[in-house]
């Protein structure tokens, strides 16, 4: 994956960068001097990126979603769930264990852990 793009409405930067930096623990970036004309935020996401653009329409839908692969599955939704992130139940995929989170947005993200 080079990179997913989900939205946030415009203004709601702090909120953004409390759950994708703070809780979620990804690392933000700078973003190219050519897009700094317009509201956004990019998060490293190994071996991609998550980029975040403010937008009043951000076009949710139930089964659109971009995934994460985190070491300790456990360890992830303890934090998340102690920040009040709302879950859904992901169905079992043999070789890994997975979940579904929602950003304070609606954004909805997988959290996959490969099991032995």
């Amino acid at each position: 994956m080079h990179h997913a793009q989900v939205f946030y409405p415009p203004g709601e930067e702090a909120r953004a960068r409390k759950f994708y930096g703070e809780t979620l623990g990804l690392i933000e970036l700078e973003r190219p001097v050519t897009l700094r004309d317009r509201a956004g935020i990019w998060y490293a996401a190994p071996p991609g990126h998550v980029h975040l653009s403010a937008d009043r329409e951000l076009g949710l839908h139930p089964r659109r979603h971009f995934a994460l692969r985190v070491d300790d599955l456990d360890a992830t939704v303890k934090t998340l769930r102690a920040a009040g992130a709302p879950f859904e139940e992901a169905d079992p995929i043999p070789g890994w264990r997975r979940t579904y989170v929602f950003d304070p947005f609606g954004n909805k993200i997988e959290l996959d852990e490969i099991s032995e």
